[in-house]
């Protein structure tokens, strides 16, 4: 088949990231794969152009410049305006719901349109009305996780697929976990504010107020500099800016706990991460958490927005190493779960369904 993955952009992110995972491994076991990116002028992007045109209006970047995670697929943007330069395909995959919007006019020569909705971004994003619309439109729908498909049940009246994003346990692992004398306490830094991060940071200062040793671990790529960072918490911490993904997988394994504080999230990649990694999840009820943080089994879970819920959690792993152990590893073998390779075959099968092409 000839697939196109249509993104909003190819700046860290988990749904970026697994969209590209997605486009990677179907261009492997032989699908005409190509990712695109819709440009409205230069400067959305500050990374190295290759100096090649397709008919003047598809550039191609270098796969490389993606150092995030492994990517053997050009990234290829085109002008917005001229819809015509947008290549021919079988399927067209958006999830950002500005890419819906602009795929929804497209001819079907571009594409049966799957939109892959990897977050409820009516919640967040500037246009919440546009999001909104975009849940309405007649096109094929998956999503990351149970909620999302519950909330389109519940707000749109719309039937979707659920295909929960994989974590690749041959990045993301942990060959011995090594518990540290003094615990360490794992978060992502984002300036978004319903990723959490300051309610994280009251939860920190709560647990060090109390005398408890700790040391918290941050990462984001948001701020090269930290120091705004550490002003504003009261303390320093360690940061750590951009980390490969091999960098971030040493994060997690020197780590006891991840905290994650967010409102909520469409599955919460970094979450499933850090599990992989055995880490102890204390998390939000984020919404897309619940498909793999069941409370008191595989993370321990509180509700959004409530400071006491999180750190009488993190208290309760502190006090309770064998508590800690449990969860680590329950959670890690709950993530084991999810596998790419099947993962995969299910979207090629939603594929194949909608082309009416037997499997």
């Amino acid at each position: 088949m000839k697939i196109n993955f249509l993104l909003p952009h190819i700046r860290l992110s988990g749904g970026v990231k697994a969209l590209l995972e997605y486009a990677n491994r179907l261009n492997r076991i032989g699908h005409e794969v190509r990712v695109l990116v819709p440009r409205k002028s230069p400067k959305w992007y500050q990374f190295i152009e290759k100096q090649v045109m397709r008919n003047h209006e598809l550039k191609s970047l270098l796969p490389e410049t993606i150092e995030w995670m492994d990517n053997n697929l050009p990234i290829e943007t085109f002008l917005e305006s001229k819809k015509c330069s947008l290549p021919d395909s079988d399927i067209l995959v958006a999830s950002a719901w500005q890419n819906a919007e602009f795929a929804a006019t497209l001819p079907l020569k571009k594409g049966a349109l799957f939109y892959f909705i990897l977050h409820y971004e009516s919640l967040w994003t500037r246009n919440p009305k546009r999001a909104l619309k975009t849940y309405d439109l007649s096109c094929e729908m998956l999503t990351c996780s149970t909620w999302l498909k519950k909330t389109l049940i519940k707000n749109h009246k719309k039937k979707a697929d659920v295909l929960v994003v994989p974590v690749d346990q041959k990045v993301f692992f942990c060959e011995k976990k090594k518990w540290n004398s003094i615990p360490r306490i794992a978060m992502l830094h984002h300036d978004y504010n319903w990723k959490g991060y300051a309610e994280g940071i009251k939860v920190i200062q709560k647990i060090i107020d109390q005398g408890r040793e700790i040391e918290l671990v941050v990462f984001g790529e948001k701020l090269d500099d930290p120091r705004s960072l550490f002003d504003n918490a009261g303390f320093e911490f360690e940061y750590h800016y951009s980390p490969t993904r091999d960098r971030l997988r040493k994060i997690y394994t020197s780590c006891d706990i991840f905290l994650c504080p967010s409102w909520y999230e469409g599955l919460g990649l970094p979450s499933m991460e850090a599990m992989a990694c055995q880490c102890a999840l204390v998390t939000s009820d984020t919404g897309g958490c619940l498909d793999y943080a069941i409370n008191e089994e595989t993370a321990l879970v509180s509700p959004p927005r409530n400071i006491e819920g999180l750190y009488k959690n993190i208290i309760r792993l502190l006090d309770d190493k064998k508590l800690l152990e449990i969860i680590s590893k329950n959670g890690c073998k709950k993530i084991s779960e999810f596998n790419w390779d099947k993962s995969c075959d299910q979207l090629v099968g939603f594929f194949k369904k909608n082309l009416n092409i037997k499997t």
